[in-house]
């Protein structure tokens, strides 16, 4: 039996039991409670330790319609199939990464989790623990609890937090779990995710704080000896924390990301997948930042600021041999809620964010902002899972979780930031062009188990960028930094239960000039006779819909 089943099998054991043993003992929640996860099911033991189970059910059937603009349908119309050669086919930049792995086209998504939590009645330390299975759905996915070439199951640890208290109103955590400087209430310029590692947390009246050391990517370990190498400085490190200030509907949070990276080597995506990176030069990238978030006659603000800046050395194969960090991003939202007038939330809301790019490849300096991880997608104001932009997209040139142009630049592909699970494919570029978006949205929510949310996020790149040919490598094209396009984002929200919703998502990104020029670039070559033919220029609109169905406790 597998042993997973086993586990499940023992947990819902154990509900039966308690339910029949402890009925007539108040049994407590301590989902309630921030140490602990999700999870409904109170379970009460004869022991002090209080305990805590869930589980949750995400099916999301997906369609997707033109992720690369129509490069595909233009190389069939002018009879160019298997124009991008090697590997590579004309479909290729409709292929995308998310959290389930790569996809494309239409495809059955199922994420699916089992919570469980544990804390004495002291509160003196606390466990949780997340299994996820998480993967497009076929046969052989569920069969093998895989994918199509993976054997192994994959229900395994997708959270893991412990905490103990310590003197002085302190409390030290360890484990893998969602630990961000400026996502959800923040614009997610910097940093999100769930990398493990450990943080101390303290609170003393209107003041807070929380210190961590994440593990990025560990290279003193691998699955054979054979594979180890004597490198001990060829990891990746983040140091991070926050302090933050709350006092009734304001709250200013001040934050510091210490990035060192020093296992990624330079390239592009394109060098990436020919297996043609440069060194891994030695980064050291700072970022320090803070932001405000408040409510005032009825209105709702947020302001961020965030300054990066650090050092690049022992670079090999472009202009310089060390270069300097120096980049900048901001971003702001105001909204306003008409409940009080109306009777029901009818709150429309405006907002930007603006990052530096750089517009030399010739100096010393990498001026295009990048954070630790572009999160983006996972900022209540203009963020969502159902972005097309937020959700990787090749020609746009964003990784997964973030809206910046992070794939694209002039002429120094370095990485200086990034997500980590697609460091060394060329993102995070220290040289890309910068990004300006404005957003404008409303949610409305006319009864209080009906929820429709819809954002329009226009996108510009600030600087040109210099586009080597997937078609042929020596062909590099400069585009202009101009109007990218739009993409309008769609969510509605039926909740049935406490435990069951449905949403329907539908989003659409339409291209503007700079896709246009970014499409053709991608599939240029020139001829024998040193003669460049352009390749077409595609502006398709981008669409994916998709549905969620939700059962969760």
């Amino acid at each position: 039996m597998n042993r997973w089943l086993k586990l499940m099998i023992l947990s819902l054991l154990m509900i039966f039991v308690a339910s029949f043993s402890f009925a007539s003992d108040k049994v407590t929640d301590i989902t309630k409670e921030v140490l602990v996860g999700p999870g409904s099911v109170a379970i009460q033991t004869q022991k002090d330790i209080l305990m805590s189970f869930g589980g949750q059910i995400r099916m999301i059937p997906t369609s997707e319609t033109d992720w690369d603009f129509g490069m595909a349908d233009d190389l069939e119309d002018i009879g160019l199939n298997g124009y991008l050669g090697g590997k590579l086919n004309k479909s290729f930049f409709k292929d995308h990464a998310n959290e389930s792995g790569w996809v494309n086209n239409g495809y059955i998504r199922s994420e699916d989790r089992l919570y469980f939590n544990a804390m004495p009645k002291d509160r003196k330390w606390s466990f949780y623990a997340a299994l996820e299975f998480d993967r497009p759905l076929d046969t052989g996915s569920v069969d093998k609890r895989g994918g199509k070439d993976d054997e192994h199951s994959t229900f395994g640890l997708e959270r893991l937090h412990g905490t103990m208290e310590l003197p002085f109103g302190l409390r030290l955590h360890a484990g893998w779990d969602i630990w961000g400087l400026d996502v959800m209430d923040g614009g997610g310029l910097v940093y999100g995710d769930d990398n493990p590692g450990f943080w101390i947390t303290g609170k003393y009246g209107a003041l807070s704080f929380n210190i961590g050391y994440f593990k990025l990517e560990e290279n003193n370990y691998q699955n054979k000896i054979t594979y180890l190498e004597d490198a001990n400085n060829n990891d990746r490190d983040l140091y991070a924390g926050y302090v933050t200030y709350k006092h009734g509907a304001h709250k200013v949070k001040v934050f510091y990301a210490y990035d060192q990276i020093e296992n990624v080597k330079t390239g592009t995506f394109l060098n990436h997948i020919t297996k043609t990176m440069g060194n891994a030069p030695d980064v050291q990238s700072h970022h320090l930042g803070a932001y405000y978030t408040g409510k005032f006659a009825g209105f709702e603000f947020f302001l961020e600021g965030v300054y990066q800046f650090g050092t690049v050395d022992d670079v090999k194969g472009y202009a310089h041999d060390d270069y300097d960090i120096s980049a900048y991003a901001f971003a702001g939202d105001i909204a306003y809620d008409l409940k009080d007038l109306i009777g029901f939330t009818f709150k429309p809301h405006i907002g930007f964010i603006y990052t530096s790019g750089d517009d030399d490849a010739d100096d010393d300096e990498l001026n295009g902002y990048t954070g630790v991880e572009n999160a983006e997608r996972f900022s209540q104001y203009w963020g969502g899972e159902n972005t097309i932009i937020g959700d990787t997209n090749l020609v746009l040139g964003s990784a997964l979780y973030g809206y910046l142009p992070e794939m694209y630049g002039n002429g120094t592909p370095i990485q200086i930031g990034g997500l980590q699970n697609l460091s060394g494919a060329g993102i995070g570029r220290g040289d890309n062009p910068g990004m300006t978006m404005l957003s404008c949205g409303l949610t409305v929510a006319p009864k209080r188990f009906i929820i429709y949310r819809t954002n329009v996020n226009s996108f510009w790149w600030n600087e040109d960028i210099v586009v080597t040919s997937f078609a042929d490598s020596r062909t590099k094209t400069e585009v202009d930094g101009d109007y990218v396009g739009t993409e309008w984002d769609n969510e509605i929200t039926l909740a049935l239960s406490k435990h069951t919703f449905i949403k329907g998502q539908a989003s659409f990104f339409f291209p503007g000039d700079t896709v246009e020029d970014v499409t053709s670039a991608l599939t240029s070559y020139t001829t024998a006779t040193g003669q460049k033919i352009k390749g077409p220029e595609s502006d398709d609109t981008a669409m994916r819909f998709a549905a969620e169905l939700i059962w969760t406790f």
